[in-house]
C-alpha cells in the first residue's frame, strides 16, 4: 500500500497512541500539522475509510515524499506546503470551520538528519543551512558568521540549554575572525574543541545542543508552537482532540503551559469568591495529566523515540 517501508521512511513515534487518542477510527477530518513523510497520516487513513487528512509541511522536498507514501489514499488527502502557523488561515480558505483532531509531531525527522546538503546534522558534512522552508532567507550560516557573539551565546543557552554557551560562542567568534565557518563539520569541530573529552557526554555528540539551538533559531520553532497552540482550540469541534509530540524540554514546557492556560485560564487566587482577572472561559480539558512516554519496545525499534513525550487535550 505505501511502498517499501524497510528503512525508506521515517518511523513515526506513538502511532498507536495517536490513533487511540484522536479516535480517528470513528472517522472525521484530521489535520496533521507536521506531516513529515506521512507516517502518522498513513495510520490515521488506515484506521477508517471515513477519515480525511489535511497535511501541512513547510518543506517542499519532504512533502513530495509524503505524497508518494500516501498515494493510495489520495482521494482522502490534501497536502499543503505551509508552516503549521498557517493552519487556521488555510482551513478558512478551504471553508472548513472546525476539524475532528489536530496532530503536531514537533522536531526534525530522521530523513532531514540524513540529508547532508540540508545542514541539519553534524553526522554529514554539508553547508550550514538548517532551513525547513527553503523559501526563507535566514540560514544557520548567517547566524554563525554574522550574529553578535552575545546573541549567539544567548541563543545557545536559551534554545540548547548549553552550559558552555559562552565558551562555544567565543570559539565561534575567534574562528570566524580568521575565516568564515562554512560547513556543519567545521562547526562541530569547533564545538568539540571547546569541551574537554573527559566532560563530553557519553552517548551524545558534544555539538548536539549547539545544532539544536541553531535549528530552533533558524526556523523560529518555539515561537511557532506557542502561537499555534493558542489558536488551536478554535479549530476543533467540541470533543475534538489535539495531540502534541515533543522531543525536548523547551517544547514540552510550552505545550504543558499552553494546555494548562486553556484549561484554567483564570489566574485569580483560589481564595477569591469570583473571577476578577477577566480570564476567558475554559476551552480545553487535559486528557493526559502527565505526558505519555514511549514503551521500551518502541525505543528499541526507533532510538529517537526515547526522548518523545505525548500530551493530549480535548475541546470542551
Amino acid at each position: 500500500m505505501d511502498g517499501n517501508l524497510n528503512g525508506e521512511y521515517h518511523i513515526p513515534v506513538f502511532s498507536k497512541e495517536v490513533i487511540k487518542y484522536l479516535r480517528s477510527a470513528d472517522g472525521g477530518t484530521f489535520v496533521d500539522a507536521t506531516l513529515g513523510e506521512g507516517g502518522h497520516a498513513l495510520e490515521i487513513l488506515r484506521s477508517s475509510e471515513h477519515t480525511r487528512v489535511i497535511g501541512f509541511d513547510w518543506d517542499d522536498e519532504i512533502l513530495r515524499r509524503a505524497e508518494r507514501r500516501l498515494r493510495d489514499y489520495k482521494e482522502r488527502v490534501v497536502l499543503i506546503h505551509e508552516n503549521f502557523v498557517s493552519v487556521g488561515r488555510v482551513l478558512q480558505q478551504m471553508r472548513i470551520e472546525t476539524v475532528d483532531g489536530l496532530l503536531f509531531d514537533l522536531g526534525v525527522s530522521s530523513w532531514h538528519l540524513q540529508q547532508g546538503d540540508r545542514g541539519f546534522s553534524f553526522q554529514h558534512d554539508g553547508p550550514l543551512d538548517m532551513r525547513m522552508d527553503r523559501r526563507k532567507t535566514r540560514t544557520a550560516h548567517q547566524i554563525v558568521n554574522q550574529y553578535p557573539v552575545q546573541q549567539i551565546e544567548s541563543m545557545l543557552r536559551r534554545y540548547g540549554e548549553e552550559r558552555r554557551a559562552r565558551r562555544i560562542a567565543a570559539a565561534i567568534e575567534q574562528r570566524r575572525q580568521r575565516r568564515t565557518i562554512e560547513t556543519t563539520g567545521q562547526l562541530a569541530h569547533i564545538v568539540s574543541g571547546v569541551i574537554p573529552k573527559r566532560h563530553q557526554p557519553h552517548r551524545m555528540h558534544p555539538a548536539t545542543k549547539t545544532f539544536l539551538a541553531l535549528r530552533i533559531a533558524v526556523n523560529e520553532e518555539l515561537k511557532a508552537v506557542e502561537e499555534t497552540l493558542k489558536q488551536s482550540p478554535a479549530l476543533l469541534k467540541r470533543g475534538g482532540r489535539i495531540c502534541v509530540i515533543s522531543f525536548h524540554s523547551l517544547e514540552d514546557r510550552i505545550v504543558k503551559e499552553s494546555f494548562r492556560a486553556l484549561e484554567k485560564p483564570c489566574t485569580c487566587p483560589p481564595s477569591l469568591p469570583q473571577c476578577i482577572c477577566g480570564g476567558q472561559r475554559q476551552v480545553l480539558k487535559i486528557i493526559t495529566k502527565k505526558p505519555l512516554t514511549p514503551r521500551c519496545k518502541e525505543v528499541k525499534k526507533n532510538i529517537r523515540a526515547r526522548s518523545a513525550k505525548l500530551r493530549v487535550a480535548e475541546r470542551v
